[in-house]
């Protein structure tokens, strides 16, 4: 078994144990990934810790990339010039400390046809990823390459910084790359720079992965500019991690995978009103430690309730709401979303959500949902059990055919929640 872990300050809503843990699937290892959280004055026995019970090497990450240096006996090439690591190996001879964070970087820029070289690169940030950051650039030949502080003047002496006032009078950025965990969950309304700058930029790159789609993303977006978050970053210097601890080289085509199964971490919770979508959803939540919403709790949030907004507006108008809601629901990540019953049938709503969940129908037998759903507040069950047999077979095959998951949900929510739960374990092996 290779064990292998995260330290950090604040590790709740990590993906790495879910990502080490596929790419060993992938690769035939037996990896046990588990998260560390410490304070600056444990982290020293923390590492000896863990070096003590066997652990192959970890990783480390916000706020310790640059701390944990002085307890390392030797750095790589890389680690040495950034002077921040992100991946210790335990050896016998001392710890020796790597910065695959380099890697997964260039491979991030690489996979999404960003170039720095001739560029004025502006990197958000003076931590360790964005000396990670400030160091490629310079490596891949950037034209001008900077971080951006709100103290400049106490950044590194080997790296130039200016202020975000200078960052605005700037009249254009080739390349934005924030750096810092400005935007991330549960934060996700924030943004690291104005409107002003976002404009001025050529692409937008976010090493934030958690939300899929930070605010700066989503304005850079707004604006037709190019943009990638940093989960392909994530997934390659995971697995550059592992070949350290290893010695296994990783393909390519191995990161893909681990990708395309960390992106789809949401579970989507589809079915008729009355299926228990919600009761269900939450106790699955609980269950798996993920957060939940709810679609139509979304929308008339934002809205108002939903029945006058079928009222005055129609369902058009409400249709383009939940729309809103399920993309935005859709950026989040290791999150349960209940949607409202009538979701399947629109097609840009479901491409949102099957872009970055595990789509699982909640089947409720017919007689049941005609004997037991309460039809007070559904402006299209206004019919009674007539209009619940009708949109029952109007919408059943939608729902089979977008799920990867059916569950029946007879009586018993927290048996379904049990259901799905052993269901979805089979379909991520």
């Amino acid at each position: 078994m290779v064990k292998a872990g995260l330290i950090g300050e604040k590790l709740t809503h990590s993906l790495s144990p879910q990502l080490h843990e596929k790419y060993g699937r992938l690769a035939g290892l037996d990896i046990a990934y588990t998260l560390h959280e410490t304070a600056t004055d444990g982290l020293a026995a923390l590492l000896e810790r863990l070096e003590a019970d066997g652990y192959a090497g970890v990783n480390v990450t916000i706020p310790y990339k640059k701390t944990v240096v002085p307890y390392l006996a030797w750095l790589s090439p890389e680690a040495q010039s950034i002077g921040a690591v992100n991946t210790i190996r335990f050896d016998s001879g001392g710890r020796t400390g790597h910065n695959t964070d380099y890697f997964g970087l260039k491979s991030l820029l690489e996979r999404n046809g960003f170039r720095l070289a001739g560029r004025r690169v502006a990197i958000l940030g003076t931590g360790g990823a964005a000396r990670c950051a400030y160091f490629l650039a310079r490596d891949e030949g950037a034209a001008e390459v900077f971080t951006v502080s709100r103290r400049p003047e106490e950044a590194d002496s080997d790296i130039t910084a200016i202020s975000y006032a200078a960052l605005e009078r700037m009249s254009s950025i080739d390349v934005l790359i924030n750096a810092t965990p400005i935007g991330m969950y549960p934060h996700v309304s924030a943004c690291p720079v104005s409107d002003v700058v976002i404009q001025k930029c050529g692409a937008v790159v976010d090493t934030i992965y958690n939300p899929a789609e930070t605010a700066l993303l989503k304005k850079a977006a707004a604006l037709g500019i190019p943009h990638a978050n940093g989960l392909w970053m994530l997934c390659a210097q995971a697995l550059a991690s592992e070949q350290i601890w290893t010695g296994r080289p990783f393909t390519m085509e191995e990161c893909a995978a681990v990708y395309d199964y960390i992106r789809r971490s949401n579970i989507v919770l589809i079915g008729m009103p009355g299926s228990g979508k919600s009761t269900v959803g939450s106790l699955l939540a609980e269950r798996l430690g993920r957060g939940f919403v709810d679609t139509d709790a979304m929308v008339e949030a934002a809205h108002g309730p939903i029945p006058r907004i079928f009222a005055q507006h129609g369902e058009a108008v409400f249709r383009q709401y939940e729309l809103d809601a399920a993309r935005k629901a859709a950026g989040y990540m290791r999150t349960v979303i209940s949607t409202g019953g009538g979701i399947v049938h629109t097609e840009a709503a479901m491409q949102a959500l099957r872009e970055t969940g595990i789509v699982v129908y909640i089947d409720r037998p017919l007689e049941r949902l005609l004997s037991e759903t309460d039809t007070s507040g559904r402006p299209l069950l206004a019919g009674g059990k007539s209009a619940i047999a009708a949109l029952y077979q109007k919408r059943h095959h939608l729902y089979q055919e977008y799920a990867d998951i059916i569950s029946e949900n007879t009586a018993d929510a927290s048996a379904c929640a049990q259901d799905i739960t052993i269901k979805l374990e089979e379909y991520l092996k």
